[in-house]
């Protein structure tokens, strides 16, 4: 039997392919997923989700990643960021230094509830 995920779960961009624009994994994507996980087993947290994945889209905005089912975009991460990361996905805490609009949408998408975080 398959056990839903109950928590939060972040997807980073680790895209190492550059076609002419920046690629998220070389800039520090890679290591940003170790750390938020390092953060989160810190923590004990078991029932969050980090992934890597390929191109979220604005690779000159990157490192980029969005949260779910919150549908917070954040961008320009670092690996020192990790800890405000895990802040968002264990406490629900938008992490307002580095949250970014949804990529083709509009400011009032930026944030849950219409409202931007910056």
């Amino acid at each position: 039997m398959v056990k839903p995920v109950t928590g939060r779960h972040l997807f980073v961009c680790t895209n190492g392919r550059s076609s002419g624009k920046p690629a998220c994994g070389p800039r520090g994507g890679d290591v940003l997923v170790a750390a938020v996980q390092q953060a989160l087993l810190a923590r004990g947290a078991i029932d969050i989700l980090v992934t890597p994945c390929s191109c979220l889209g604005p690779c000159f905005d990157g490192p980029n990643a969005v949260i779910y089912p919150d549908g917070t975009w954040y961008a320009g991460l670092e690996p020192a960021d990790a800890a405000d990361l895990a802040d968002h996905l264990v406490a629900g805490r938008i992490f307002a230094a580095k949250a970014s609009e949804r990529p083709g949408g509009d400011r009032e998408d930026a944030a849950p509830g219409g409202s931007d975080p910056r």
